[in-house]
C-alpha cells in the first residue's frame, strides 16, 4: 500500500480536475471545540450532582447541536469540485500567483478555506449555483527552478467553529521559477557572421523600410496599416536594429559563478526581446537559434530555469 493512500490524499486528473471523497475527508475538533466539550462534561456534572432535569435537558440539546455540526461541517466539503490551473512562470524571489477553481453545485458551501503550506490562506463562501469562482493563492518568492509546491489544503469550519474538516489535494502543477535578472551588460558577437552591428537593445530610432513577416516578429512591428490593405503581413525595420542576430553566449557573460552567469544570460534575454532583436542562446547544455517572440523568450528562459539541474 502506497504512503499516500495511507494518508488518505486526494490526487487530481492529469487535466487538475479534482472531486472530494468521504473518505479523504479529516475532521476534529478545534480549540473551541474542545474547550466546548469541557463546559458540557461540567454542566453534566452538575446536572447529575444536584439531580436537575433543566440542566439535562440543556446539557443533552447543546450535546445533540454539537454532534449535527460534525456532519455539516464534514457535509461542506464533501463532494466539493476543484481545478488546478497552475501558476505561470515567474522570475526568482518573485511571489507566485496559483490559480485554483472551483465549481458550485446545487448546495451552498460558506467558509471554504484553501491554502498550500508555504502560502497564505484564501477564504471563499460558495453560493449555490453561482457557476465557477477562481481564486488565486499568493506563493512565497521561490528560487529558480521547477518547483513542486506540495499539496493543497482545502478546509472548513463551518457552521460553528467546533469542528475543523480538511482534505489534502495533490495537484501535480509545478511552477516554473526563471532565473533572477542580473545586471543589464552586452554581448559583443557571437561566431562567424553573427556578429552584433549596433548597440545592443537599440531598434526604434528612424524607420527604414517594410520586409516580409518572419515568425516570432513582435505585433508591436508589424505594418497594419499595409495588412488592412490587403498587402500582406510586413514587418517595419528601423536604423538602430541589425541586421545580424545576437548569440548571447555562456563564454561571454560575466561573473564568478554559476548562478551570476545565469541571472545575467536571463537579463540579455530580457533586453534582446524588449529591443526587438533576433538572438539566440548558447550554453554548456544547449544551443537555441536565433529568433525572437514570447515563445522563444520562454524557451530560453526556460532552459536557464533548468540549468545544472535533473527534471527528468
Amino acid at each position: 500500500m502506497r504512503l499516500a493512500n495511507f494518508l488518505r490524499v486526494e490526487h487530481a486528473s492529469a487535466a487538475g480536475h479534482a472531486q472530494i471523497n468521504s473518505r479523504r475527508i479529516y475532521i476534529l475538533p478545534t480549540r473551541y471545540g474542545l474547550i466546548f466539550a469541557a463546559l458540557l462534561f461540567l454542566m453534566l456534572l452538575g446536572a447529575v450532582n444536584y439531580g436537575n432535569n433543566p440542566a439535562h435537558l440543556l446539557t443533552f440539546l447543546l450535546a445533540a447541536l454539537a454532534s449535527n455540526a460534525i456532519y455539516l461541517t464534514w457535509r461542506n466539503l464533501h463532494g466539493l469540485r476543484l481545478v488546478c490551473q497552475g501558476a505561470p512562470a515567474v522570475f526568482a524571489d518573485e511571489p507566485g500567483q496559483f490559480l485554483v477553481e472551483l465549481d458550485m453545485d446545487e448546495r451552498e458551501r460558506p467558509a471554504i478555506q484553501l491554502m498550500f503550506e508555504d502560502s497564505e490562506a484564501a477564504l471563499l463562501d460558495l453560493q449555490a449555483g453561482s457557476g465557477r469562482h477562481s481564486r488565486t493563492l499568493t506563493l512565497e518568492g521561490m528560487p529558480r527552478g521547477l518547483q513542486r509546491l506540495g499539496r493543497l489544503v482545502i478546509s472548513t469550519q463551518y457552521p460553528l467553529g467546533l469542528f475543523r474538516a480538511w482534505c489534502y489535494l495533490e495537484c501535480d502543477r509545478p511552477v516554473l521559477v526563471y532565473p533572477r535578472p542580473g545586471e543589464p551588460w552586452t554581448p559583443t558577437g557571437g561566431e562567424g557572421e553573427d556578429t552584433l552591428s549596433g548597440e545592443f537593445g537599440s531598434g526604434n530610432d528612424d524607420f527604414m523600410g517594410l520586409r516580409g513577416y518572419r515568425p516570432g516578429d513582435q505585433p508591436s512591428q508589424i505594418d497594419w496599416k499595409s495588412y488592412a490593405r490587403d498587402r500582406g503581413l510586413n514587418t517595419r525595420m528601423f536604423s538602430g536594429q541589425a541586421t545580424a542576430p545576437v548569440w548571447i553566449d555562456w563564454q561571454q557573460a560575466p561573473g564568478p559563478d554559476t548562478e551570476s552567469r545565469i541571472s545575467a544570460l536571463a537579463r540579455a534575454v530580457i533586453d534582446a526581446e524588449a529591443g526587438g532583436r533576433r538572438y539566440g542562446l548558447k550554453t554548456p547544455e544547449g544551443v537555441f537559434q536565433p529568433a525572437s517572440g514570447p515563445a522563444h523568450r520562454h524557451q530560453c528562459l526556460r532552459h536557464l530555469a533548468l540549468f545544472g539541474a535533473d527534471h527528468a
